[in-house]
């Protein structure tokens, strides 16, 4: 399993950053909260860069360290709420689609900026439930590429936006939630499903040898009896 881990992180981190340009706050820790304990706060205060939704409609306001029962909502998490846990840093986005019986069906952030010219692939890291992610209004599709803790490193080709001036965007429906943060671009491509799944075959592979040679080298034969 060590291995495995291993292989993944390798693959993970090769997969090197690259700078975006007008995208902002792509962590989440550019809120500024301080004077605030919980409660409803200007979107502009708690998820600079990005504009928050509810069914559509624009929202000038999200929630800070708290949820909703039902209602779909945009929620900043910091490191004193007792609902979420960050995913890393100070703060991450919670994004609340709303249940069968909510008012309203959708809720998400979203913001316009230049996707680097270089880039191949969009990461993030999150715990997601029915959530659409786009580029000017075209739908990205995204795989579980990595598994850390209790969240999941999504990847999403991006390559044939590089360069261009477009809005990303970041849609939950009901019944679905998710808790997102660390959005990168980066210069290498996605892995393609079959080739994680030769990856972790390999480590497995590695793994059963390295566990026969290990039961081989502390196997002692038993006494041969005596006649």
């Amino acid at each position: 399993m060590k291995i495995i881990l291993a292989s993944l992180a390798f693959w993970i981190l090769g997969m090197v950053p690259c700078h975006s340009q007008g995208f902002l706050n792509l962590d989440f820790e550019s809120a500024h909260l301080s004077g605030y304990a919980q409660g409803l706060v200007p979107a502009t205060v708690g998820i600079p860069g990005w504009n928050a939704y509810v069914s559509g409609i624009p929202d000038s306001q999200v929630l800070f360290n708290l949820k909703n029962l039902d209602d779909p909502v945009v929620t900043i998490q910091g490191t004193a709420s007792t609902y979420l846990t960050p995913l890393q840093g100070n703060y991450s986005v919670y994004i609340q689609g709303g249940s069968p019986y909510a008012y309203g069906t959708n809720a998400g952030i979203f913001q316009t900026g230049q996707i680097p010219i270089s880039a191949k692939s969009l990461t993030f890291w999150g715990q997601v439930g029915n959530v659409q992610l786009s580029f000017s209004g075209q739908a990205l599709s995204y795989n579980a590429i990595g598994n850390i803790g209790n969240y999941s490193i999504f990847g999403a080709d991006i390559s044939a936006f590089a360069g261009q001036t477009g809005e990303l965007r970041f849609n939950v429906t009901h019944p679905g939630g998710a808790i997102l943060d660390n959005i990168q671009f980066s210069n290498s491509p996605v892995p393609e499903p079959g080739s994680l799944a030769l990856l972790v075959a390999g480590g497995l592979l590695v793994a059963w040898r390295r566990w026969r040679r290990r039961i081989a080298t502390n196997y002692a034969p038993p006494p041969w009896p005596c006649q």
